[in-house]
């Protein structure tokens, strides 16, 4: 586990304590730096696909790839096919998306993806939770539900408060509580998966992944993750004391640094790439 987590008073990061840290995860011999996408890259939005990177995140990342030594990866709740088309992520970037269920790499000639699919039983299983996420949704102006490889995920960020607590109370208490089904509650979304997968299971895939490309052991790479939301804490508290977890914005945390947005996460890679320059 990350050795200080950082929770009182939900207090930002010093310049100081932001260059310490750095400072201290930069020398590694191995590092992957593991960034969600919503929250962190780019600011959340009604329409998922409508988002953009904060400004400067793009070329901080290629930048970031380019190091060596250094392996740049997104570890997300997206689809894998969604995150590729908005992060644009350079060649070299470690994929893992639906919390770590799919995975893939960039190369020159594109993306390379594991092939992942449903088996029969967990197939009927998605289609009982979208036919009861649907209905939900059907009764919720402002809901909508979300079709992922192995999810179903009901949306309620644009519903009124009063309704989008009432859909998701729904959710919980109905099919979230299925046998073969995890329920994963984020902000204004409720995940309902048919593996059990979270971004702690990608983050230990990238560092595996780090590992074996410079035949080297896992517990040889060092592990920069930062994240905003609940989804995220499980791979914070999977870090260990030669990582560093970064928490984007309030809320309870793991982390072992606080910073305050996306832009500051900006800061935070361009920091570790003057840092191992």
């Amino acid at each position: 586990m990350s050795e200080a987590p950082v929770v009182p008073g939900e207090a930002f990061a010093s310049a100081s304590e932001v260059h310490d840290a750095v400072a201290r995860v930069a020398s590694s011999a191995h590092l992957a730096v593991a960034l969600d996408f919503d929250g962190v890259l780019a600011p959340l939005g009604d329409d998922p696909m409508g988002v953009t990177m904060a400004p400067g995140a793009a070329e901080a990342l290629t930048a970031l790839a380019a190091l060596p030594a250094t392996t740049l990866a997104l570890v997300s709740g997206r689809r894998l096919v969604d995150l590729v088309t908005l992060a644009s992520p350079p060649v070299g970037t470690l994929l893992a998306a639906s919390h770590g269920a799919e995975h893939g790499h960039v190369e020159d000639s594109g993306v390379v993806t594991d092939p992942l699919d449903a088996d029969a039983a967990e197939s009927d299983l998605l289609e009982r939770l979208d036919e009861a996420l649907t209905a939900i949704a059907g009764d919720t102006p402002g809901v909508w539900v979300e079709r992922k490889t192995f999810a179903r995920v009901l949306h309620t960020r644009t519903a009124e408060a009063p309704e989008a607590a009432a859909a998701t109370d729904r959710a919980v208490e109905g099919p979230a509580s299925w046998d073969g089904v995890h329920a994963i509650v984020g902000k204004s979304v409720v995940e309902l998966a048919v593996r059990s997968v979270t971004k702690a299971d990608g983050v230990a895939w990238v560092r595996e992944s780090v590992a074996a490309r410079a035949g080297v052991e896992a517990s040889e790479v060092a592990v920069v993750f930062a994240g905003d939301d609940t989804t995220d804490e499980n791979a914070l508290l999977s870090l260990g004391v030669d990582d560093l977890g970064v928490k984007v914005g309030h809320g309870e945390t793991a982390a072992t640094l606080r910073i305050a947005d996306e832009p500051a996460v900006v800061d935070l890679v361009r920091a570790l790439i003057a840092a191992r320059a």
